[in-house]
């Protein structure tokens, strides 16, 4: 058993849709500040596994537990509450608001856990400035590029400070060299901030942002951790 701290942990987790079972006693441990990409084919249950982790399903058996407190057990309220205070999300498609101007996207995570205006304004216009987005706080979603609006996602994903943040195919959407400057904003940023991330990808240009890689095939681990030219 390692020492190590867990930021997330999943133990014996299985999934079933109707009669189908798409997850088959999946083991997991994510450490504080690590990146981890889920790699393998569609099908595999990469995004399965990704939103049992994040309490977006419900595993038909098994346990996921942040920082040791088990989640999977949970009201559906208490899970959407904890998503919104202590994890962060990236989608495909980015999934910002149309409606609401980039910072207004930003700061919404803030905004709805309580912070002022200001404080949430002046905390997304910080991290939207770091991310190199600062000149395009004010516009809209469809006055902005596909890349921009991909960090827009990232800095709302990371502006309330989230334990882990989750991104399932954050580069799907865009070009190689774009798709390569979003992975090096998310991961740049939440090294910043401290956050571990787990992400789900097809590509073996966005899995080298990550710490390790996992190999997945018919809804199991096959390949355990990528190990460093430093841990052998």
């Amino acid at each position: 058993m390692s020492d190590k701290p867990i930021t997330l942990s999943g133990r014996a987790l299985r999934h079933t849709y109707g009669k189908d079972e798409v997850l088959h006693g999946v083991d997991i441990d994510v450490q504080p500040g690590e990146v981890v990409a889920l790699m393998g084919p569609s099908g595999s249950g990469k995004s399965t596994l990704l939103h049992l982790l994040a309490g977006l399903l419900t595993p038909s058996s098994g346990e996921v537990r942040l920082r040791g407190e088990r989640i999977d057990t949970l009201s559906e309220s208490a899970r959407a509450d904890l998503r919104l205070r202590r994890m962060g999300f990236v989608f495909q498609f980015g999934d910002l608001v149309p409606e609401l101007t980039l910072v207004e996207n930003v700061e919404l995570p803030l905004r709805l856990t309580g912070h002022r205006r200001a404080a949430a304004r002046r905390a997304a216009g910080d991290l939207m400035a770091a991310l190199g987005i600062a000149d395009v706080a004010d516009r809209r979603l469809n006055e902005v590029s596909g890349g921009q609006a991909q960090r827009a996602a990232v800095a709302r994903a990371l502006v309330h400070s989230p334990e882990i943040v989750f991104a399932d195919e954050p580069t799907g959407s865009l070009d190689t060299l774009t798709g390569e400057q979003v992975m090096e904003a998310l991961v740049g940023a939440a090294r910043e901030t401290g956050a571990a991330v787990v992400l789900v990808t097809h590509e073996m240009s966005v899995a080298a942002f990550a710490d390790r890689d996992l190999q997945m095939r018919d809804g199991q681990i096959r390949q355990p951790a990528t190990v460093s030219p430093t841990e052998l």
